[in-house]
């Protein structure tokens, strides 16, 4: 027992599901917090014996967490979204930490490479991230810093990983998902900015979105994976844009200037 459980959040996710229950099989259980999909994801969990399926209201990305840790009784949790995978050098570097019984830390970041079109992007300093993803349990729920979208967890005690231990983030199947989901997490994005007081200006959906594109399609490399990155980076400015737009129209609507 390596006394780990996987923990997954999902909604109407039936394209990326199985992969992602499969990459963390070798959980002692698998704990699945569905936000009442409608497509065929709760059977395709539940068809999982290691599977214990929860269903929750969706508020944000934070309380979604909050509600969900609390189910876990194992020391580790293991988190993963449902349109992820843990690579199978990510997978072996888990099991030898947890097999070890070293505490020294509390939780390890693991970098997130984009695969876009069945292609895992080479460059990874072109829009992956590090994830606090293998936390033990009872930090699991302390110190978020609040936000709707991209809460973070705040570790007393962490380390980053090497690079070749990696999460697989599989975004897009098809862009008309995509862009509806897009328009969800830039509106909560722009709230978060409207709650802190922040205003729109015009160059934020102007300027910046270029800035942001040029930052990562030429500065960090983005045009060396070819057309899937230049869809990459074209995706990240048109996120910039939408978000400040969205913030512009709740600044007009609350009166502000």
């Amino acid at each position: 027992m390596l006394d780990v459980t996987g923990f997954v959040l999902t909604q109407n996710n039936e394209r990326t599901l199985k992969a992602c229950l499969d990459s963390i099989g070798w959980c002692d259980e698998i704990i699945v917090v569905d936000s009442f999909s409608t497509d065929s994801t709760p059977e395709i969990a539940r068809s999982y014996p290691k599977v214990r399926f929860l269903q929750h209201e969706y508020e944000n990305y934070m309380e979604q967490r909050l509600w969900g840790i609390p189910q876990v009784s194992t020391k580790w949790t293991f988190t993963l979204d449902s349109d992820e995978v843990c690579s199978d050098p990510l997978r072996e570097k888990i099991i030898e930490i947890l097999k070890s019984g070293d505490e020294t830390h509390d939780g390890y970041l693991f970098l997130i490479r984009t695969q876009i079109f069945g292609k895992l992007l080479k460059h990874q300093d072109l829009l992956s991230s590090r994830g606090k993803r293998l936390v033990m349990t009872k930090h699991a729920i302390r110190y978020w810093r609040p936000a709707r979208v991209h809460a973070q967890l705040r570790l007393d005690n962490k380390k980053e990983m090497p690079a070749k231990y990696y999460i697989i983030h599989n975004p897009i199947g098809s862009f008309t998902d995509h862009f509806r989901k897009m328009a969800r997490y830039t509106r909560w994005q722009a709230q978060d900015m409207f709650d802190a007081g922040k205003r729109a200006r015009w160059w934020h959906f102007t300027l910046r979105p270029i800035g942001k594109f040029l930052q990562f399609y030429i500065i960090k490399g983005g045009f060396r994976d070819g057309i899937e990155g230049l869809v990459v980076c074209a995706l990240g400015a048109v996120n910039v844009a939408m978000k400040h737009i969205i913030l512009a129209e709740m600044n007009h609507e609350a009166g502000r200037d």
